[in-house]
Order: C-alpha cells, then sequence, then structure tokens
C-alpha cells in the first residue's frame, strides 16, 4: 500500500489512533481509513464515539498537503468551502475529534 509509506502524518496520527487493530495497514492513515469505513456505510474508531485523549489535543500535523489531497479533495463531501481542512483527513479528524459543537467530519455523519 503505497500511501503507507507517503503519509507524512502518519507518526503524529498514530499517536491519537484509536483503532484496536494493530494489523491493519490504514491505522493512522486518515484518508484511507475513513474512506474504508465511510465506503462501508460505518465510522473509524475515533468518529464512534471513542473519547480523545487530552493529551493529543495539541498534536498538529505537518503542515503540507499530501500526496492524496486531491484525491481526498475529491471524495470529501464537506460543503463547508472556507475549511482549510478539506481533503486533508488527519487535520480534520484532529479538528472534529473531541469537539463539542462539531463533532464528527462531514464523511463520517
Amino acid at each position: 500500500m503505497a500511501a503507507v509509506v507517503n503519509c507524512r502524518n502518519r507518526e503524529v496520527n498514530l499517536q491519537m489512533c484509536p483503532c484496536t487493530n494493530e494489523e491493519c495497514e490504514r491505522r493512522g492513515i486518515c484518508c484511507l481509513c475513513t474512506e474504508n469505513h465511510a465506503s462501508k456505510g460505518g465510522q473509524s474508531a475515533c468518529m464512534r464515539g471513542v473519547e480523545r485523549p487530552a493529551d493529543t489535543r495539541s498534536l498538529v500535523g505537518c503542515g503540507t498537503k499530501c500526496d492524496r489531497h486531491q484525491e481526498n479533495l475529491e471524495l470529501c463531501p464537506c460543503s463547508y468551502e472556507a475549511c482549510g481542512n478539506r481533503g486533508t483527513c488527519c487535520d480534520c479528524i484532529r479538528n472534529h475529534w473531541g469537539n463539542a459543537t462539531y463533532p464528527a467530519a462531514a464523511c463520517m455523519r
């Protein structure tokens, strides 16, 4: 799976990922994880009501768009055009997970 190698945020994502399937190749790669769960009509572990650990709230990604950015934009159902996280799934997950006002990313609603 080429995206595993190219995910610039995987190390940061793994610090907060609540997925219990340690064998999953998508673990810590939010775009592949959310795409996989959404295609099956489900939600990723972080969007299923798992409490986000408080010490992960300050984690930030690398700040550059990933190799899958354009593909992610095409899949993203978010209608908020001004959102700077559109197409950067890990930043979107970090924004929504544990956010009481906007608790779910558009792809997980």
